[in-house]
């Protein structure tokens, strides 16, 4: 019995300490707050507002900034780095360094554009998107952005349960609810938000809205951005939805695609509803995984129009009355590496 009750001791506490670095008592905690269900009305206005503070939409045109995959700070060793959470809950301090984040130029760079609204592209903080990461790592890095911002999650958020990090901390700017996809409107361009981690299979919540928002929105240019990119010369494994989203933005003729998850800088040919070259009315798709990471040099594809590897940045976006212009720019040098313009496709009637 004395052992039994030994045993009970040792384990009771490590028991709780893994059930609160799962993130499921947290967790639970913010679905009986009803942080999880905020009012649909107001959260759909919240990402407007970002768009809305640039000014008079039939000016001139709008500067966006695109880059994904940003923060991942080091960590000191010891208790608050194997148990980041629990350490932050007895106040201990944090583990993370932002100072040192590979980050740090890109977030430097943003700062050239201290007015232009910022797509980020998921992956917004490694290694699971937790509420202590957001707080510790990601906010320090990106809190001078953080009211330019305009969300979408990625599949490291939801390495948390339901992403819900990721949601308590855009809080109304993630869109209606904890559904991770919502609308903005400027001039001639709709803007979407979509959410490549969750079911966007026809028939789908996801499609549904999406196909409504398209089918009411009277736009003759539309961009939409999201995590996971449906075609990359670095293909992987998750992207059904990825797919599925492309191929309903390029039947009703969106322009422009962004995506992070790959950790380079791509741009594609026009493609495709099926991710073949498209030249006429196909759709073009950037992969612009780079605010934090970089990857090694890989083979492109015939899809590729330009490919760009080891090198952190930001894509700057100029969108115009019936067209769009871009350009890929390196965060250590400010040299841009990739740059061009094209026309909107047009929507079908």
């Amino acid at each position: 019995m004395r052992k039994t009750a030994i045993l009970a001791a040792i384990l009771a506490p490590l028991l709780v300490i893994a059930a609160v670095e799962t993130q499921w008592p947290a967790y639970a905690a913010y679905e009986l707050t009803g942080m999880g269900t905020a009012s649909e009305t107001r959260s759909a206005a919240a990402p407007q507002k970002v768009i809305d503070a640039v000014g008079d939409a039939e000016g001139d045109p709008l500067t966006l900034l695109a880059v994904g995959d940003i923060a991942n700070c080091p960590e000191a060793p010891g208790l608050a780095s194997a148990f980041p959470v629990s350490a932050d809950l007895i106040g201990l301090a944090s583990a993370f360094d932002p100072a040192t984040a590979p980050a740090v130029p890109t977030v430097q760079l943003t700062a050239q554009w201290p007015n232009a609204p910022i797509l980020a592209l998921g992956d917004l903080v490694y290694s699971s998107g937790k509420p202590v990461e957001f707080s510790d790592c990601f906010d320090p890095l990106w809190k001078d952005n953080r009211a330019r911002t305009l969300p979408t999650p990625g599949n490291h958020e939801y390495n948390t349960p339901d992403a819900f990090g990721y949601y308590q901390y855009w809080s109304e700017r993630a869109g209606p609810g904890s559904l991770g996809y919502y609308a903005t409107h400027h001039g001639n361009w709709l803007i979407l938000s979509l959410n490549s981690e969750t079911d966007a299979s026809p028939g789908s919540p996801q499609a549904l809205w999406l196909n409504k928002t398209l089918a009411t929105s009277p736009e003759a240019c539309v961009l939409a951005f999201y995590h996971r990119p449906a075609y990359s010369l670095m293909e992987r494994s998750g992207r059904d939805n990825a797919v599925a989203l492309f191929k309903q933005l390029e039947q009703a003729g969106a322009s422009v695609v962004l995506n992070g998850h790959n950790h380079f800088y791509e741009r594609t040919q026009p493609l495709g509803a099926d991710g073949t070259p498209d030249a006429e009315n196909g759709t073009v798709a950037f992969t612009v995984g780079t605010g934090g990471e970089t990857s090694r040099e890989m083979p492109t594809l015939d899809t590729t129009a330009k490919a760009i590897f080891g090198h952190l940045g930001v894509l700057r976006l100029e969108l115009g009355q019936h067209d769009f212009q871009w350009g890929f720019v390196d965060a250590e040098s400010g040299e841009t590496l990739d740059a061009g313009q094209a026309p909107c496709n047009p929507r079908p009637s």
